[in-house]
């Protein structure tokens, strides 16, 4: 069955490392051991459910504030983690590797569009769809893989797990 995750970050606001953390379901997405301010500003994913807490805030107070992207996988989430661990870093034109930071709806609804259909593969490998605030925050922007074209519906919905 599948499950809507989260991948949220908590450097976005004060209040979501314990949102985070008071999730039965969440893992950081970078490895190692991290010192507790590192934590706090981690990026992280998290299996989300309607309950929660962290839902509650995102749907409300979270809208516009660029907390995450959310995606509908059928994998537990120790997979889905592993699978977006390979996307946490990005090779600059002159060679220097930086963080890249696709969790951010601002960075997500500029990059993916421009991804060409081997690469939109790589990124739908056992994602169903994937899902972010739109610019203003007042809707949400979903993006499917059909027949290897990126299709982009934009709807008033907010962030639910069924």
């Amino acid at each position: 069955m599948a499950a809507l995750y989260g991948l949220v970050d908590a450097a976005r606001d004060d209040r979501l490392f314990d949102l985070i953390v008071a999730a039965p379901d969440y893992e950081c997405l970078f490895g190692g051991r991290l010192e507790l301010a590192r934590r706090r500003a981690s990026p992280y994913i998290v299996r989300l459910d309607d309950n929660l807490a962290l839902v509650k805030a995102w749907n409300t107070v979270g809208r516009g504030q660029s907390w995450g992207i959310t995606c509908l996988a059928e994998n537990p989430l120790p997979e889905v983690r592993r699978h977006f661990r390979n996307f946490l870093q990005a090779q600059l034109p002159n060679g220097r590797r930086v963080l890249f930071r696709f969790w951010d709806p601002r960075v997500w609804r500029v990059y993916l569009p421009t991804c060409n259909a081997q690469e939109l593969v790589i990124w739908f490998q056992d994602v169903i769809h994937y899902s972010c605030e739109s610019e203003n925050g007042g809707g949400t922007l979903t993006y499917w893989l059909r027949a290897g074209i990126l299709k982009i519906i934009e709807s008033p919905e907010r962030i639910h797990s069924s």
